[in-house]
């Protein structure tokens, strides 16, 4: 199978789960080749950080403008027999040949007021066409597969469910001294809670900060938390939160931090804090579950689907259920019960066979017209 992806929109370190899950399928595809050859369509941002191989080939697309006519021509000159668009939308909408797409979740759907007028008609304007004229959809959690099925009138025979993993580096052998080195880099303080995202509008960082000022007003429990990610549309309104609430003596902000560090800031974590209003699937739970370090995390979207029985479970619209379940994090036994658990969950997931069912996907779309 000679496969396109167009990874064109690929901003490295900047998309999260969805990077993770491009990389670690077409690593997984060279290491486990099984007669398949991959054309990766890029641009000069990432051309780079793709290496070739025997069966890896790279295609730059120095003028973005003109790639939709680019597209076509080399998609006939390739002989490609499928073209895959992991990244939300079906470009070139208009392609001939048999397609799949991966749209990770469908928020716009639950809160269009997240979304500024033109990213919410351009989501609009593009998801459910997408879906409609591809071959099959990959999504990332079964939560995310039946909203997208019910929102876009889609077969449930099109849509997948494809569960990721966490990166890589998560699963090396722990090394105490890098731990150690990096707390001392980033001059961490000796207990903290961890929160890694960007400041989305639906990551729900202010419901977050509330719960922390209702431990410290009102139970006098200082919870010192870290946060990571690049700012978004609402970095200003958190960051005023923070200062008008004097709160910076128990906020660390780390912006960007490479991938190579993150298990370390993991491991030197007491818990993850995850109270996102909306997930398609939650990287995070499992690379905290991979630490070992217990979570305490948002009911919404498929984030429950991800955790099992492995976090302690709160309402993210209410800063008090927060604030009682980040101080419940202090209990010894409880910690050691979810850290158990959440060991176990962790084993579901595995890139080898997201990238297996991913590749079973892409056969069977071509079964009809291959015989």
């Amino acid at each position: 199978m000679r496969i396109g992806v167009n990874l064109l929109a690929v901003i490295p370190g900047k998309i999260g789960g969805m990077e993770q899950y491009v990389r670690n399928l077409i690593d997984f595809s060279q290491r486990n080749n099984e007669g398949h050859e991959w054309f990766l369509f890029l641009s000069s941002h990432n051309y780079h950080t793709f290496a070739e191989g025997q069966y890896l080939h790279k295609i730059l697309f120095r003028d973005i403008s003109a790639a939709h006519s680019l597209f076509h021509e080399q998609i006939q000159h390739l002989r490609l027999d499928l073209w895959f668009c992991p990244l939300l939308v079906l470009q070139p909408s208009d392609v001939t040949i048999p397609s799949v797409i991966n749209i990770p979740d469908i928020q716009h759907e639950f809160y269009p007021q997240f979304f500024d007028p033109p990213v919410l008609q351009w989501r609009k304007d593009n998801y459910q066409s997408s879906a409609q004229k591809s071959s099959a959809v990959l999504t990332l959690s079964e939560f995310s597969r039946k909203s997208i099925i019910e929102k876009f009138h889609l077969p449930s025979h099109k849509v997948h469910s494809i569960h990721l993993d966490a990166a890589a580096e998560f699963s090396l052998p722990v090394q105490p001294e890098l731990d150690q080195q990096f707390r001392h880099k980033y001059q961490l303080p000796a207990q903290y809670g961890l929160y890694p995202a960007n400041t989305w509008r639906h990551k729900n960082h202010i419901n977050l900060l509330q719960a922390l000022l209702i431990l410290r007003r009102t139970y006098n429990y200082k919870v010192n938390m870290v946060f990571t990610g690049f700012p978004q549309e609402a970095h200003q309104t958190v960051i005023n939160f923070i200062t008008q609430h004097q709160m910076w003596d128990q906020i660390k902000w780390l912006n960007y931090i490479p991938q190579a560090e993150m298990p370390s800031l993991y491991r030197n974590a007491s818990f993850l804090c995850f109270p996102s209003l909306f997930e398609g699937f939650g990287i995070p739970l499992v690379e905290a579950m991979r630490s070992k370090i217990p979570i305490t995390c948002s009911h919404a979207g498929s984030i429950p689907e991800v955790v099992g029985q492995a976090a302690l479970l709160f309402d993210p619209h209410v800063p008090e259920d927060i604030a009682v379940k980040i101080a419940a994090m202090s209990d010894p036994a409880l910690r050691e019960d979810l850290i158990a658990k959440g060991t176990q969950q962790a084993s579901r997931f595995s890139w080898d066979a997201c990238a297996r069912h991913t590749l079973a996907v892409f056969q069977s779309v071509l079964r009809p017209q291959g015989g």
